[in-house]
């Protein structure tokens, strides 16, 4: 749950177990920092470094993602 300006909104995901999920999220992770779609250099969370809800749909085949829209 994020919470900005008064507004909150939520983002759940949902999947096997986190080991089914970490590998996926790492090699999409590593996926994007090698094609150049970073938004930062050094240590970031994927949140940061990458489009969140972006990021999150690229994983939708190890996880289900709810979105606010």
């Amino acid at each position: 749950m994020v919470s900005a300006g008064g507004v909150e909104r939520r983002a759940t995901a949902r999947g096997q177990n986190i080991y089914a999920v970490t590998a996926p999220l790492a090699v999409e992770a590593v996926r994007r920092i090698l094609a150049g779609h970073a938004r930062t250099s050094g240590v970031a969370s994927a949140g940061a470094m990458f489009d969140a809800a972006d990021f999150l749909r690229a994983l939708t085949p190890h996880l289900s993602v709810e979105l606010p829209h």
